[in-house]
């Protein structure tokens, strides 16, 4: 048998107090830009900007180029959705007419500076030490060297001019809340297999139930990951404008929400062995838990009940973008045929048999670029 590692349950009160502080902190940003979570919000009158129609155009191109760059420097890829958190947010706060009117080379300016500084704040650059691998194989970047990147399109007064504008704009408020760490914060209050044995009072499982156990938790992790990456890319994913998607809610396309979505998701697409029910009902408990504290401690804008959307799976919202993720999700990029043999997570759990029949469900609709593609060193050079 195997030693048992729980859990207390005043670490799972932290994990859910985490999940309550990312909330208050993403309803502070979305009230800053968006209408419908000003203190005098009317069901009635949710009228959003429309997104800017350059903005809508390149937006999903500009997502592509920020994985590119990223993975070219090793950084973290949840820099990604906070550079273009900056973007959305610096184009919501120009006049209309400024933006209709915006050059394409003042876009690339705006986009490519909003990247370095999510880089510059968010990437780290440093080299590291022995004991971080990870670290140590992140390259260094300073403003010359990024400017490079451009292909001389700018040089580093360009970016660092931009730089100034967007802090200005954007109020220096440069810690958004993304899908990413929602994702992280949510599966930090998904019982691991000791706790369910624990909350069960089941014995301890044997190495071979527990390693199986252990991989279907570290699946349902990283399948999570990889939807909830793909959903920040969907075209007109963005709560700080009125799209196709948007909801009468100011949360229905939020961080939180696309991150709630997109690990329900992963748990339809596990076997109830893999993913058991109850853990999936504590998972969605702990969520909706962490929500009331949030909404009990929130005293600035006594609609909030009307306006922001609580966390329930059924709910029509969750179901279209659970949805719409699964539209865009290809197996056989999860399960590629070859190059990362068979030690590979998901090839093991597709072997163990812990797929079912919604994870290999193919869509007959056009299937977008797949954000990992890989890059070319020469472009870069």
């Amino acid at each position: 048998m195997v030693t048992q590692n729980i859990r207390s349950s005043h670490e799972v009160d932290l994990a859910i107090d985490n999940i309550a502080g990312l909330l208050r902190l993403e309803f502070q940003y979305i009230a800053g830009t968006n209408a419908l979570a000003s203190s005098t919000y009317e069901p009635s009158n949710n009228a959003l900007l429309k997104l800017p129609k350059i903005h809508a155009h390149w937006r999903p191109t500009i997502f592509e180029w920020f994985y590119k760059i990223i993975d070219h420097f090793l950084l973290e890829r949840g820099v990604v959705a906070i550079a273009m958190d900056y973007v959305d947010r610096y184009f919501f706060h120009l006049p209309p007419s400024d933006v209709d009117f915006m050059s394409i080379t003042k876009y690339q300016l705006v986009a490519m500076t909003s990247l370095y500084i999510a880089m510059k704040l968010h990437g780290g650059n440093e080299t590291g030490d022995e004991t971080s691998p990870w670290k140590i194989k992140r390259k260094t970047f300073c403003v010359k060297g990024f400017a490079k990147l451009s292909r001389g399109q700018f040089v580093p007064d360009d970016i660092l001019s931009m730089e100034s504008l967007i802090f200005k704009n954007l109020e220096w408020k440069m810690n958004p809340v993304t899908a990413m760490c929602c994702m992280d914060s949510y599966m930090g209050s998904m019982p691991s297999p000791e706790e369910m044995c624990s909350l069960h009072s089941q014995p301890a499982l044997s190495r071979r139930d527990l390693a199986r156990q252990r991989l279907g938790f570290h699946v349902l992790r990283e399948l999570a990951r990889y939807l909830v990456e793909l959903a920040v890319c969907i075209k007109d994913i963005t709560p700080y404008f009125e799209t196709d998607y948007s909801g009468s809610s100011i949360n229905s396309i939020a961080p939180s929400m696309i991150a709630y979505a997109g690990i329900l998701l992963a748990m339809d697409m596990m076997t109830k062995t893999a993913v058991t029910n109850r853990g999936r009902e504590i998972f969605i408990e702990r969520v909706a838990k962490a929500q009331s504290i949030m909404i009990k401690e929130e005293k600035e804008m006594p609609s909030y009940e009307e306006a922001y959307m609580r966390f329930k799976p059924n709910r029509l919202e969750v179901l279209k973008i659970k949805n719409l993720i699964h539209k865009n999700f290809v197996p056989s990029l999860v399960l590629p045929n070859g190059g990362t043999g068979n030690v590979h997570p998901f090839k093991l759990a597709h072997k163990a048999g812990m797929f079912n029949a919604r994870f290999y469900q193919k869509h007959n609709e056009g299937q977008p670029k797949s954000p990992t593609s890989p890059l070319e060193e020469e472009e870069m050079m």
